[in-house]
């Protein structure tokens, strides 16, 4: 029989191993355990992060739990994965402390009291006379105007003759411009039914959950969200494209029906790689 913390593999993780009474080792942070099992490994920052292609800084941003030195959240989690997993550490596990003591962070900012803004009242026995006095002004100036006989455009001069004989007919219609016919306005729009030329030939399917980015050759984002299992992006093949993925062995690339072949090697992360220059990774 096997003993409490080991699996069914004898793989036991590193922060079982060292986790002693259970009480301190519950009160490190996210970043705390992966700073002690790096160290307990023996290893620095610079050699961690050549074994696990992961920036220095990255690296050292995730021990102190810095968000100012991490990448966006979903590139960050990717990130921690692969460390976590470097370190044999239980990477589900250190993801939810991760997020939950980030979300902890983001709102620790002391509340304050909204600043109250001074509202300028009038007394209401003010503003009704006002009322009354304009609409007072409002009925002797239209009396005065009915018992006059006068209106506001009577002042208005009728227009000249000769304007109101110009331009007799439709000839105020009439225009050089050269008629277009209803297919030619039509030419210029997009088909709704893209030709075969167009149809995407280049599949990015995903083998388990991962994130992944496509941009086109402006750098534009065409693609940016995590993957479920057996998901899929399909895109045109066209030169510039480049894929950023949190793993680039969970990618896998179907071009024009060819056998698929991950993107990278797992459990390393793939950045702004070119797609059609970029040869994939031979899973044999």
């Amino acid at each position: 029989m096997m003993s409490q913390g080991t699996s069914k593999t004898g793989f036991i993780p590193v922060d079982a191993v060292y986790a002693g009474s259970g009480n301190a080792y519950t009160r490190l942070s996210a970043g705390e355990r992966l700073r002690e099992a790096r160290s307990r490994l023996g290893l620095t920052l610079d050699s961690a992060a050549a074994r696990t292609r992961i920036r220095r800084d990255y690296l050292e941003a995730l021990e102190t739990m810095d968000p100012r030195g991490l990448p966006a959240q979903a590139y960050a989690i990717g990130y921690l994965r692969t460390y976590a997993r470097f370190l044999e550490l239980d990477e589900a596990a250190l993801v939810e402390q991760f997020k939950a003591e980030a979300d902890t962070q983001t709102g620790r900012a002391t509340p304050t009291a909204p600043q109250q803004q001074r509202e300028i009242k009038l007394p209401r026995g003010l503003i009704g006379v006002v009322l009354i006095l304009m609409l007072v002004a409002l009925i002797a100036w239209w009396y005065s105007n009915a018992i006059s006989g006068e209106t506001v455009f009577d002042d208005i001069p009728p227009p000249p003759d000769d304007v109101l004989g110009q331009n007799d007919g439709n000839d105020i219609f009439d225009s050089d411009l050269p008629r277009m016919a209803s297919a030619d306005i039509w030419s210029g729009l997009p088909s709704l039914n893209p030709s075969e030329d167009e149809i995407p030939d280049i599949i990015l399917r995903a083998s388990a959950p991962v994130f992944l980015e496509v941009r086109d050759s402006a750098g534009r984002i065409l693609f940016s969200r995590e993957l479920g299992v057996d998901e899929s992006y399909r895109l045109l093949s066209e030169p510039g494209v480049t894929v950023t993925a949190g793993d680039g062995g969970r990618i896998m690339v179907e071009v024009e029906g060819e056998e698929a072949r991950p993107l990278g090697e797992p459990s390393h992360p793939v950045t702004d790689a070119l797609l059609l220059g970029n040869t994939p990774v031979d899973p044999a």
